[in-house]
């Protein structure tokens, strides 16, 4: 049996499984803390900046913690589990405290809290999956991870909806013991392969190695144009994220559980979806399927701006569900192959920066275009803007992603 296929499902599940404990946390975060935060404002602008401070951790913390975690090398829990063991406790923490806050601008101080712990774990964290996955699972361990993604939307989106609708507090605080539950699970099973001992000490300092990799990426034009479509295909999902259950309540005048429900129905594609496409990635080439997954993408963006009776959202949602599900999942496999193996924390670091400078931007954008168009719809119906602008940026990055070095990676 080759390199190549020995990577188990079991294996693939246990590696996979802490995404499913900081996906529950993310859409749990970025779904119902909008609604607590109305209750304390009315600014779509001033909600999508409490939800977008994400952005403002994970353009600071996952490069320099990449380059670190690059560097080090511990006996006992190797180089990238030692940032993970201490940032979940942090992550854990702040989760279960938003929902107690007395004001809008202690519910944003936890939230930025949650963030800048979520960013230091889940950056490592995600360097971790190269380390020990053969070269031909990339596609399929991608997949099981976007399974893992699918199903904490679901955690955080559905069964949150009702678990809120009894107790505000109860999915946060549920969800705190998932994450710490989870992280001890892989932590404690996945051994690291040791590194090039050459590759874990440099001469150079932090900084030095820093500019060194943003230098290599601004003189790289097809990867320039990859990270730029990159930020885009993530601002499509951080525009949309923040008010979607202010659509489904104020656009198409549902409860907060029927919306959490309709949510379930993304969920449940993204997951068969995701899964599917890693599959179908390795397997027929991970560009031609990303080029399938943006067009199904635009198309249910589009589709849902013209949406006016809830009972089309289970045309419509399955269509985003499954566009979307592709659309997220793969944009780190095809990256892969081009990463340095003595750098992957670093580059990985770059990645998850440039879809952090997303979720400050496009949540703020979103709000904006949502209070400027307010006066020209119907009240409630100015939220299916995010909508046509996450279409727009999809549309964008299909140009980006035409040069973005694809004569290198058709064969990936």
């Amino acid at each position: 049996m080759t390199d190549q296929q020995k990577m188990r499902v079991r294996a693939m599940l246990v590696l996979t499984v802490p995404t499913l404990g900081f996906s529950t946390a993310l859409s749990l975060v970025t779904t119902y803390l909008p609604v607590i935060l109305s209750d304390y404002t009315k600014s779509a602008t001033l909600i999508g900046f409490a939800i977008g401070g994400e952005g403002i951790f994970s353009s600071l913390i996952p490069l320099s913690v990449g380059v670190v975690s690059d560097r080090i090398w511990t006996k006992r829990w190797g180089r990238r589990r030692p940032f993970m063991v201490f940032a979940a406790p942090f992550m854990a923490a702040s989760l279960m405290l938003a929902p107690f806050q007395p004001s809008y601008l202690s519910i944003a101080i936890s939230t930025f809290a949650f963030f800048a712990s979520y960013h230091f774990y889940t950056s490592p964290y995600q360097s971790l999956l190269p380390d020990v996955t053969p070269p031909g699972n990339h596609g399929r361990v991608q997949g099981f991870q976007s399974f893992m993604r699918g199903g904490g939307m679901f955690l955080g989106m559905v069964v949150a909806g009702v678990l809120f609708d009894r107790w505000r507090p109860l999915p946060f605080v549920l969800c705190s013991v998932l994450i710490i539950g989870l992280t001890y699970l892989t932590v404690s099973k996945v051994d690291e392969p040791v590194p090039d001992r050459s590759h874990l000490k440099s001469g150079e300092g932090l900084l030095v190695e820093m500019r060194r990799i943003l230098i290599s990426i601004r003189e790289n034009k097809p990867i320039r144009r990859f990270m730029v479509a990159a930020f885009l295909w993530e601002s499509t999902l951080a525009a949309v994220r923040p008010f979607i259950m202010l659509y489904f309540k104020n656009s198409l005048h549902t409860s907060y559980q029927t919306g959490a429900l309709l949510l379930g129905l993304v969920g449940v594609t993204y997951v068969v979806a995701g899964l599917a496409s890693g599959f179908l990635a390795d397997k027929y080439g991970r560009l031609r399927i990303m080029r399938v997954g943006l067009w199904i993408y635009l198309g249910g963006c589009l589709f849902g701006f013209f949406v006016k009776d809830v009972k089309w959202t289970f045309a419509f949602l399955p269509l985003f569900g499954l566009g979307g599900s592709i659309v997220l999942t793969l944009p780190y496999a095809i990256l892969i192959p081009l990463m340095p193996k003595e750098h992957i924390g670093q580059f990985t670091g770059l990645f998850s920066m440039t879809r952090g400078f997303a979720n400050i931007l496009a949540p703020v954008i979103a709000g904006g275009f949502i209070d400027l168009f307010a006066g020209y719809f119907a009240p409630g119906r100015q939220y299916t803007v995010i909508w046509l602008l996450a279409g727009l940026m999809i549309v964008l990055s299909l140009f980006f992603f035409r040069g973005a070095g694809q004569e290198k990676m058709v064969n990936v």
